[in-house]
């Protein structure tokens, strides 16, 4: 039963809030309060400096009891006290399936770590170009402290994201994705919101008003329970999503003009340029 997202096998998705959150919801159903057996790591650069070893001793004949998600880092607490974190890079992902199943998979040979459960089945780590990584935690929120992440996007209140918006500073685009700020948006994601609010990404956040902050923060919770219900999946997101068409010439849900790719603050964007005019 690996996980049935196709978009993040094609070698460019990095894995966002939303994507993160269908890996949690996964997982919460499959590999919850099993007792792990065994591990094998194929694949110990996503380990980093934690060692094979020390990873086996701190899962073996214990349980993962919950999950929780902050931002794109995804947390598994262990029945022993310590957590997993993971974070998913660019085209990683989880799945889970008995041992045949998993090896008759394409996907088998990109699997950087497994977690063998009692019930034979495991769940894997797959992550095609080793950018993702697991670390053995002692506590979620330190760690997140420590890489000095924002609040996550989607669970942030309206009076704070005004509030961090009012003090922050470049364009549009860049603010949604500076993880110090808010925490989960993606190049995906944000250039959703920005073409749901008709802004262009280059648009200066100092430019706006305080109704104007509020009508980002609304959009942007928009989009993402849009995306949380397709669950990240783009063939189920709605009509008047770009994400599905994110490609340069596609016809514009809106007004059917042709989108276009640009850059702003450096990273790459797709917009309308009828709906989303240049300041």
């Amino acid at each position: 039963m690996p996980f049935p997202d196709d978009k993040l096998q094609g070698g460019s998705a990095m894995p966002e809030l939303p994507d993160v959150e269908a890996f949690k919801r996964y997982i919460d159903s499959t590999a919850l309060h099993q007792s792990i057996r065994r591990v094998t790591v194929p694949a110990p650069k996503v380990l980093g400096d934690l060692s094979k070893r020390k990873l086996a001793q701190a899962v073996s004949g214990h349980t993962f009891t919950k999950s929780y998600r902050w931002g794109k880092h995804l947390f598994l607490a262990l029945d022993s006290g310590q957590w997993l974190a993971l974070h998913f890079g660019m085209t990683s992902r989880p799945r889970y399936g008995c041992k045949d199943s998993l090896d008759k998979s394409p996907d088998a040979a990109y699997d950087a770590v497994r977690f063998f459960f009692d019930n034979e089945y495991a769940l894997a780590f797959n992550s095609r170009r080793k950018l993702g990584h697991i670390r053995l935690i002692d506590d979620p929120e330190h760690y997140g402290q420590g890489r000095k992440l924002g609040p996550d996007a989607l669970e942030l209140g309206k009076d704070e994201f005004v509030d961090i918006a009012r003090k922050a500073r470049g364009g549009l685009k860049s603010f949604l994705m500076n993880q110090k700020h808010l925490s989960g948006l993606g190049n995906e994601t944000s250039d959703e919101i920005l073409f749901q609010a008709r802004w262009h990404p280059s648009a200066e956040l100092r430019a706006l008003d305080h109704e104007q902050y509020r009508k980002l923060y609304e959009t942007m919770h928009r989009v993402l329970k849009a995306d949380l219900d397709a669950n990240a999946d783009q063939d189920r997101m709605p009509d008047w999503f770009i994400l599905p068409r994110r490609h340069e010439g596609e016809p514009c849900p809106r007004c059917k003009s042709a989108l276009r790719k640009i850059k702003a603050s450096g990273r790459s964007a797709y917009i309308c340029p009828r709906c989303q005019p240049e300041p």
